[in-house]
């Protein structure tokens, strides 16, 4: 995969590392939606797991979407290891892929730059051999059941009602 081809006519998907100077914006969306869903952060912590993303291994990775150069999303992927327990279902490879941190700014929504960013996300995983992606959803379910991804479990996690879902590549 070319990270920072054209996805759709003024869109560029590209590595946060390719783009260091929207590092610190990335790193304050997820700190703002890890408080919104009720998940205890700071952005020192945010920052500090970020730098994971910009480093030479193939995951974790941040994607970002640029319209005409403008920084309005992100998406991650991350290995998320964890044993096998009543509250995750149990996955066919050892080290999953999870989707993660998917956001849009709020006046660039249900435009398909989200989409966007999904595709980006699903062909970079399948360039490393991936089979299927994982993600947990505590809102926008609906969202991503029309984009094929299946509710594998219902779990609580954090407190709050989370759906696992799946899709294959």
């Amino acid at each position: 995969m070319n990270p920072s081809r054209s996805i759709a006519t003024a869109v560029d998907i590209a590595l946060l590392e390719t783009t260091p100077e929207h590092f610190l914006q990335v790193a304050q969306w997820h700190h703002q939606e890890c408080e919104r869903q009720g998940v205890k952060s700071s952005l020192a912590l945010r920052q500090q797991r970020l730098v994971l993303h910009v480093q030479e291994s193939r995951i974790p990775k941040t994607l970002v979407a640029l319209l005409d150069g403008k920084l309005i999303g992100c998406v991650s992927l991350v290995n998320y290891t964890y044993r096998s327990s009543e509250r995750m279902p149990k996955v066919a490879s050892e080290s999953p892929v999870w989707l993660s941190n998917l956001f849009v700014l709020e006046k660039y929504r249900q435009q398909g730059f989200g989409n966007a960013l999904i595709d980006a996300a699903k062909h970079y995983a399948s360039d490393l051999g991936q089979d299927e992606l994982w993600l947990s959803a505590t809102d926008y379910t609906d969202y991503y059941q029309k984009r094929g991804w299946e509710i594998i479990r219902r779990t609580r996690l954090a407190g709050r009602q989370v759906n696992v879902m799946r899709v294959g590549l």
